[in-house]
């Protein structure tokens, strides 16, 4: 702010310091803040739902794709468990991590809980148990079905239910899968 002084200006020397640190922690906090969402880790939830019952699929083991498939090396196929309600959570992070899959799971199988993974556009998932969706004749219980991940984070994503009458809805970071167990003829087909 000029002043006058005996006919002369001046300028104060604490004016210009505080008008150039509050531009300054401005461009500081919009930095951080834009850097700091970017390395944050987003969590998506992955349910399983007896599409039959309504019930969840307690510690149900699951496969799940990370990146594209049809690229090999873009992704990570981890193996992982639901929770009691029927849910895992997978960490997608910007960077890759180093995964060791020697947890015992409470299906028998080794893999992980709660995985970090290098972020992908596509989520894929194969589950111990036949999709209560529309399918082909010549389907098979070990196929994998595929989400964006874009649409699972931004709006969530509930399957279709051909095998009951339990519905869902969901919220964004969470896909619900309706399956049901297999019969005793599916299981020996496979």
């Amino acid at each position: 702010m000029p002043m006058r002084e005996h006919g002369g200006t001046h300028t104060k020397l604490f004016d210009i310091p505080f008008a150039f640190c509050g531009v300054t922690e401005l461009l500081m906090l919009l930095i951080l803040g834009l850097s700091g969402s970017a390395l944050c880790a987003q969590t998506i939830e992955i349910k399983l739902v007896n599409g039959r019952s309504g019930r969840p699929i307690a510690d149900g083991c699951i496969q799940v794709w990370v990146g594209d498939r049809a690229k090999p090396t873009s992704g990570r196929l981890l193996q992982t468990q639901t929770d009691k309600d029927g849910v895992t959570t997978v960490r997608l992070a910007d960077e890759d991590t180093n995964i060791t899959q020697n947890q015992r799971l409470a299906c028998g199988l080794s893999g992980i809980i709660d995985p970090v993974v290098k972020y992908g556009n596509t989520i894929s998932v194969r589950a111990g148990y036949v999709l209560c969706q529309t399918r082909p004749a010549a389907y098979s219980w070990l196929a994998m079905t595929d989400f964006s991940t874009t649409e699972l984070l931004e709006h969530g994503i509930v399957t279709g239910n051909t095998c009951g009458k339990a519905t869902a809805s969901s919220k964004p970071g969470e896909v619900i899968i309706f399956v049901r167990p297999l019969t005793w003829w599916e299981k020996l087909k496979e």
